[in-house]
């Protein structure tokens, strides 16, 4: 990668960082290794530019695809980093993104305070900023929290807010986790 990097200056952009950081979650679903070997390639570049927010993106694609090779400490390690840079670089919706991001890792880790605290504070972050479609979609992730530990009841009170939100937006993808996560817990 450094050679190519070498060969190929004009790559050395914030633009690239974006466009390589972007592709990692629609590669993680098929190529998990892909996806980590294109987040640290945008971690390269980003490294190399010394930049906040270039860096603090490519950090939360590489935790995203460690997420997805179920090396949730890495994965967490990297959203964390990432939060701390974004916040930095005055990135409050990115701040609230990557803590969304990191839930599911936490709670594989069993680390469900911090999941919850994460959620709390991406919520706070979504709501003061209005967005309505992550607020949705953070619901499915603080479902996801209680499901974990066998708390039902909460989880479909969380699944079924997501669901209700998420219906105005048309977001497909969310409705259908939200549906099968319901079902899931009617099991």
């Amino acid at each position: 990668r450094r050679r190519f990097l070498a060969a190929h200056p004009a790559l050395l952009r914030r633009e690239t960082v974006a466009r390589l950081s972007d592709m990692v979650p629609q590669r993680v679903r098929v190529d998990p290794k892909e996806a980590l070997a294109l987040a640290q390639a945008a971690e390269l570049i980003a490294r190399r530019l010394r930049g906040a927010q270039a860096l603090a993106q490519s950090l939360r694609a590489k935790g995203n695809a460690l997420y997805a090779l179920n090396e949730h400490k890495a994965a967490v390690d990297h959203h964390e980093e990432a939060v701390r840079l974004f916040g930095k670089a005055g990135q409050p919706m990115e701040v609230g993104r990557t803590l969304s991001t990191s839930i599911q890792p936490l709670i594989l880790l069993g680390e469900y305070e911090r999941a919850e605290r994460a959620a709390a504070r991406a919520r706070e972050i979504f709501s003061r900023e209005g967005d309505e479609l992550r607020l949705a979609r953070l619901e499915l992730n603080v479902g996801n929290i209680y499901h974990r530990q066998d708390r039902f009841e909460e989880a479909i009170r969380c699944y079924e807010r997501s669901y209700e939100r998420l219906l105005p937006h048309k977001n497909v993808e969310g409705i259908a986790v939200a549906l099968s996560n319901m079902a899931m817990c009617l099991i």
